[in-house]
């Protein structure tokens, strides 16, 4: 069973594509959304978060919290073939993180999509778009 803060984000994003809750809408309240699906606030807050990273959900100059434009969002769909696949050499790490403001320039990546890091060396480390690589292991 998932974590009980990704069934609430599971139910707003439901409702986010359903198009229940409307782009630039209010959200309900944390106290509102754990009433609802009984679980703690901080519950709550953790499943709004990861909507928030997702880019399904901002916060707006008035400090609410809202649904996003519908352009660019994050959806959890069928996987599709990457752009290419990166060839992990024997004792290579990899690991995936939220890239810096620097690197989503550089990718040109949309907010909430991560990078793969690769580590080959006590020192050399590569990074990639993780919406357009796939890792072969050896």
């Amino acid at each position: 069973m998932p974590p009980r803060y990704e069934l609430v984000a599971d139910a707003l994003r439901a409702q986010i594509m359903a198009g229940t809750l409307r782009p630039g809408s209010l959200i309900p309240s944390a106290g509102a959304l754990a009433h609802e699906h009984g679980v703690g606030r901080d519950t709550a807050l953790k499943g709004i978060a990861v909507l928030r990273r997702e880019g399904l959900l901002f916060l707006a100059p008035d400090k609410s919290i809202r649904v996003g434009p519908v352009a660019g969002r994050a959806t959890r769909g069928p996987l599709s073939i990457p752009d290419d696949v990166l060839d992990v050499p024997p004792g290579g790490v990899v690991s995936a993180r939220m890239p810096t403001r620097r690197e989503r320039e550089r990718f040109d990546l949309p907010e909430g999509v991560p990078v793969l890091v690769v580590r080959t060396g006590a020192a050399e480390e590569e990074v990639h778009p993780a919406d357009r690589y796939g890792l072969r292991l050896p």
